[in-house]
Formats: structure tokens, sequence, C-alpha cells
């Protein structure tokens, strides 16, 4: 490789990006940048007049918390997507990380097994951005191999039965289950869960937005053969993508076990539909077109809101399921329009 490039040189932030287009009218320009935030809010302002129950603390508080492991994952697989590639495992990742998790807590400690959960979540990661790079297989192939490859693991070690934690592991419970009170009111509590992904998200913030890392993965993921010729390791840079895809996953996991006292062998394909729809919803929040951690963390937390108020209005479950598979659609043509000057060359 060349030397070190120029940090400027490696963050694709184009002008036209973030520029208005010349010759476009105010209000579509007003409309590409704000247009998802003014659906995430009107949307919440209608739910509020179909039902009292909507717009209060406790069920922003019951939304931030239903959303925790979901906007994990939808926060790692953002770093995959921006590389340019996909990650089809990163559901069961969660599974897998929430399993050995469980079964470590009796035979080391809940801080060790912590610590080995998410080293198999970065084994996981490291092995799927080895046969990407260097295998030169697909990352669709590689991590739909690896979804099934890890759902035969975890049958395989539980049996099929969920693996219980000890009701003893009061540390370990109360990070998924621990509360912080707010005032002598019980209901105005936090949960502990809310507040180690507010932690995190901020880390991703920061790593993806102000370090060499962040701006590295995007050159690579705009123009991968550009970035190869400015002196980027592109190879490295993706592996890192996927490593921290389900590293950001095991943490998840994690997460899962500690607030359900408990590791279920299946269930994990339910979370990769959702973190598709939030990053591809979440490239349209601010008119920027490309997937962002911001962006990411809105497209959770509007696609919640809106499974909340469905369900406080009585919506059927069918009715949840069509909503997100439109929103996923909508999402990547609203995401398709923000990028119509380029020229389509990604068709798998």
């Amino acid at each position: 490789m060349v030397g070190p490039v120029d940090e400027s040189a490696a963050a694709p932030e184009d002008a036209s990006a973030s520029a208005p287009a010349s010759g476009e009218p105010l209000w579509l320009r007003l409309l590409r940048q704000w247009g998802t935030i003014a659906v995430i809010v009107l949307t919440a302002v209608g739910f509020s007049f179909a039902t009292p129950y909507f717009l209060t603390f406790s069920n922003f508080n019951n939304i931030l918390f239903s959303m925790i492991v979901p906007c994990l994952v939808s926060i790692g697989l953002t770093y995959v997507v921006i590389a340019g590639s996909f990650d089809l495992s990163v559901g069961l990742c969660v599974t897998t990380t929430s399993i050995v998790c469980a079964f470590l807590i009796p035979l080391v400690g809940p801080w060790p097994a912590i610590m080995l959960s998410l080293l198999v979540a970065i084994l996981i990661g490291s092995v799927n951005g080895v046969l990407v790079t260097y295998g030169r297989l697909s990352g669709i192939v590689v991590t739909l191999g690896m979804m099934f490859v890890l759902g035969g693991i975890n049958i395989y070690l539980t049996g099929g039965y969920q693996v219980a934690v000890d009701y003893t592991e009061q540390a370990f419970r109360y990070i998924g289950q621990g509360r912080i009170q707010l005032t002598d009111d019980r209901s105005m509590a936090i949960g502990v869960p809310v507040v180690i992904l507010a932690v995190i998200f901020i880390l991703h913030l920061v790593l993806s937005g102000k370090t060499r890392a962040g701006y590295y993965i995007r050159a690579v993921g705009d123009n991968a053969m550009a970035a190869f010729y400015s002196g980027i390791p592109v190879y490295r840079w993706v592996i890192v993508a996927f490593v921290l895809s389900s590293l950001t996953a095991g943490i998840g996991g994690v997460l899962l076990t500690s607030i359900s006292s408990s590791a279920q062998p299946v269930g994990g394909e339910g979370y990769l539909l959702g973190a598709f729809a939030a990053v591809f919803m979440g490239a349209t929040v601010l008119g920027k077109g490309k997937p962002h951690v911001l962006g990411t963390l809105l497209g959770v937390f509007f696609i919640y809101m809106v499974n909340s108020g469905m369900n406080m209005v009585g919506f059927p479950f069918a009715a949840r399921q069509l909503f997100a598979g439109c929103i996923l659609i909508l999402a990547v043509g609203a995401n398709a329009m923000l990028n119509r000057e380029e020229i389509h060359l990604k068709f798998i």
C-alpha cells in the first residue's frame, strides 16, 4: 500500500450531498432534508390524537425499552451497509451470543462470560469479513450461510430449550432489568439498558463521524477502487465493518439474556427485517442519502413508535407486518431518489 491518506480525501462527503442542487425549488430542498423527520413528528401527533395514552412518559419509556436490542443490531448493520455489503447473520449473532453468555455464567461468572461471548461475536464478524474480502465471496451468500451455521449451532447447544440464568446473579440481571429513579414517582424511572443504549449510540456516533475508521469505511463503500488507489487498506476496513456489526449485535445478545434472565435458541431472525428497514429509512434522514448512525436510531424509533401506536389503536399483527415491509420498500425508494444522480451499478 502507498502511505497514509489525508482524511479529507477519505471522507466521501461530497458537496452535492450537502449542498442543494442548482435550480431545485425551496420546498423540494426542505422536503429532502426534513421530510423524514416531519413524517416521524406528524405520525406521533396523529397517534396522540387517536389515543390519550400514546404521548406519555410511560409509553415513551416503553418504546425505548422495546427497541434496545433491535437498535443495537441496526446500528451495527449500518457499518456493513456503508461499506457496500450486507450482513444477514446479525439476528443469529444476537441469539448465539445470548446462548454462549447464558451457558458460561455458571462456569466462569457473569463478567468473564460477557467478555467471552463478545469475543465469539467478534469471531463471527471476522469470519464473515475474511470470506467476503480475501475469499472473494458475496456478502449475501457468506452471511446467509453463516446464518444457517449459527442456527444449527444454537439448536445443537440448547437442544431446542431455553437456557435459564440463575436468579442469584443479581449484578448481571441489573444490566437488563435495573431502573434508575428520576423522581419519587416510581413511574418516572429509566431502565439501565436504555442508558447503556444511549452510551453505545454516542460512541458509535463519534466513531462513524469523527474518526479515521468512520471516514475509511465510508470511503470504501463509496468507491472501493478509488479508496485502494488512495492508500486505504480496503480489505481491512471491510473486515472492521463486519466485526463492528457482529460486536454490536453481540452486545444486544448479552442485554437480551439479562433482560429475560434466559437465552432462547430461536428468534434472532426476527431482528433482520426491521434492522434493514431502519438502516435504509435512516439514510433518508436529513437528506443525506447514505446510511448513518443517527438516521438508523431515528429509523428504529419510528418503527417501534408506530408499532406502539398501532397496538394502542388496535391494529392486528398482520397490519404491523405489512407496515414493516412497506416501510422497507419506501425507504429504499426514497434512498434511490436521493442518489438519483449516481449511475446505478449495484444489482446484487
